[in-house]
């Protein structure tokens, strides 16, 4: 049960392949005990949230055979948005088989990986630190956005998945999400000298703006912490 509740952001991210237009909404857990979680639920609908609760508990009873009772601690309403605090409470007892494995998990077991080499697997990423400045990024990241390392990654990118506050703590928080970054600014897609740019397409191009160089790019990116 822990798995599909913390799987939830990641598996609406996988379903807008098959649905484009869909309007997923967001969640994310925090407070894991063996005995539930809190889970956090953001949308842009508004109405479901007793049909997301009722899926909950029937997921819950059909495929893990788990009684989960939920209590909604909190209810917020913006422009566009809303934003739910459910507490989640189930047998948890997995998490516990978890965190004891995690204690037991020697570290100098695990194969070191240098930064060159981590570069060259994950061409377009990037690694920032606590303040948010953008130390590093990958080749193919670098050829369109040369100008980024040293600048706060707000400055460059906003957020646009999972529906949170961009800051250092929040990322922590939800290091098990697919995080999506949308550039501030348009991406150019050629060179001074009309050379097409690694990573961009012409096809995306309207030949009827002006701006037909610069096409907007979304960026996926998974973060890893140890």
């Amino acid at each position: 049960m822990r798995d599909f509740l913390n799987g939830l952001d990641n598996l609406h991210e996988y379903l807008k392949f098959s649905y484009p237009r869909m309007k997923a909404p967001s969640f994310f857990c925090e407070r894991e005990t063996s005995s539930g979680l809190t889970l956090h639920y953001r949308s842009t609908r508004r109405g479901f949230l007793w049909y997301t609760i009722g899926q909950i508990k029937e997921v819950g009873r059909h495929f893990y055979n788990t009684a989960v009772d939920v209590h909604v601690l909190s209810h917020e309403s913006s422009v566009g948005a809303i934003h739910v605090i459910m507490q989640l409470s189930f047998d948890n007892r997995a998490f516990q088989l978890e965190e004891n494995r995690n204690t037991q998990r020697i570290d100098r077991i695990m194969l070191p990986i240098k930064a060159f080499l981590f570069l060259e697997i994950f061409p377009f990423c990037l690694v920032f630190d606590s303040g948010l400045y953008i130390k590093t990024i990958g080749k193919s990241l670098r050829a369109i956005m040369p100008d980024i390392a040293g600048r706060k990654l707000p400055e460059v990118f906003d957020l646009t998945r999972p529906l949170i506050e961009c800051t250092w703590e929040a990322i922590l928080v939800h290091s098990n999400n697919i995080f999506e970054l949308s550039s501030v600014q348009p991406i150019r897609n050629h060179d001074s000298n009309g050379n097409q740019l690694p990573g961009t397409d012409d096809s995306e191009e309207d030949d009827n703006d002006d701006v037909s160089e610069y096409v907007s790019r979304l960026v996926e990116f998974s973060f890893w912490f140890k």
